[in-house]
């Protein structure tokens, strides 16, 4: 299938793959491991394990015959779709009957049919086969229906760059305990279609700062922090000062993340309390 999108893929450290998009000229991961990236610096990071043991303990009764509260999730910038995938296999370690719903932001659909050619550890085949290969199905008939491959300015990245969508529209899947809605779309237009004081926790997961300078602006992460419950966790691997500042600004205290490898590790932020409802500009 012809869909234009500029991906070369590599292996990581831990064996799993990760793609290098050439025309950010960045991977979507660190060499350290996507898998390893993934679990350290954005499941665990964001306390999701305890989230879940929190659940689980709540009652002593027959897990099989509970409905637990969700967990949310937001997964900003959703791409190779590991920090999803390494949190639903997590939880569901911990409670396989614990309910998940996730929404994904995602410029580009291109990436998201590249996720049945991945290489990852066994233990996650389960993911990757049953649930992103579905999702990669559905971003192939996006792609082939528009017409179009996944299409970026090739212009010098400014604060008024335009990131345009390969196609537009939404990837689904429901389970009797997962929920899933990938919004195929620029992420700053994305967002205004969620809730406000939704999720338990957020996967802020864009190229860098470098090279994708609107997705780190005050407004945008401002926008995000909305969406998260008070004391919710916001996790990204940049430890850059638009980062802190931003987060900072939005309302969040703020830690450092772990750091594999890296002299710092990303910023690591938990959401003090209701935010005040921010405008986010039109792209």
């Amino acid at each position: 299938m012809d869909i234009n999108s500029p991906f070369v893929r590599e292996t990581t450290l831990d064996g799993s793959s990760t793609y290098k998009n050439l025309e950010y000229n960045e991977t979507y991961h660190s060499s350290i491991g996507a898998y390893t990236e993934a679990l350290y610096k954005h499941v665990l990071a964001c306390k999701l394990d305890e989230l879940a043991n929190s659940s689980l303990a709540e009652t002593s009764v027959e897990p099989a015959i509970l409905s637990f509260p969700v967990i949310r999730i937001l997964d900003v910038c959703f791409g190779l779709a590991y920090n999803s995938g390494v949190a639903i296999q997590k939880i569901w370690e911990i409670n396989p009957a614990q309910r998940i719903e996730i929404i994904g932001l995602e410029n580009d659909a291109a990436i998201i049919a590249e996720l049945p050619n991945i290489e990852v550890p066994e233990d996650y085949l389960f993911i990757r086969d049953s649930i992103m290969k579905p999702l990669a199905e559905q971003a192939k008939k996006l792609l082939v229906a528009s017409g179009r491959g996944a299409v970026h300015q090739d212009d010098e990245k400014v604060e008024s760059e335009v990131l345009q969508p390969s196609t537009i529209g939404e990837l689904n899947l429901l389970t009797e305990n997962l929920n899933m809605r990938i919004l195929i779309n620029d992420a700053r237009n994305a967002v205004t279609e969620i809730e406000d004081d939704y999720f338990d926790a957020i996967f802020f997961d864009p190229f860098s700062p470098k090279t994708c300078p609107v997705l780190w602006t005050e407004e945008f992460i401002a926008a995000v922090v909305s969406k998260a419950k008070p004391k919710a966790y916001i996790s990204t691997y940049s430890s850059a000062r638009i980062a802190k500042d931003s987060f900072s600004k939005a309302g969040c205290e703020l830690f450092e993340g772990p750091k594999l490898n890296r002299r710092n590790g990303g910023v690591l932020a938990r959401k003090k309390s209701l935010a005040v409802s921010t405008l986010l500009p039109k792209p």
